[in-house]
């Protein structure tokens, strides 16, 4: 298990709503951190596999709040460099720096 950040967890959810053209919530997001840094890790060692996650909720809760702009800039949260971590990270590019191990993977 990871400690993901909420930026970088929001980020993702944005990111993988942008991809699938429909809402999820920020747990997705969270969800999809961790597919992210479980194919670099496995990319670094030389495996291949697959990497399944779920897609939590619709995210249409969050309306209100994660998808819209004034919240992350009423809640202090920078937005385009979660954002670009994610892309880079998807893109093969880089990994997430930041991820702290929560007990044993």
């Amino acid at each position: 298990m990871l400690k993901v950040p909420d930026a970088l967890a929001l980020a993702a959810m944005r990111h993988v709503s942008a991809t699938l053209g429909r809402r999820v919530g920020g747990s997705t997001g969270t969800n999809f951190v961790g597919v992210l840094h479980a194919a670099r890790r496995m990319r670094e060692a030389g495996q291949h596999g697959s990497i399944v996650t779920i897609l939590c909720d619709s995210g249409e809760r969050y309306a209100h709040s994660y998808y819209a702009p004034e919240w992350y800039a009423a809640n202090g949260i920078d937005t385009e460099a979660a954002d670009a971590t994610i892309a880079a990270a998807v893109a093969g590019a880089a990994g997430i720096e930041g991820l702290e191990p929560l007990g044993e993977a």
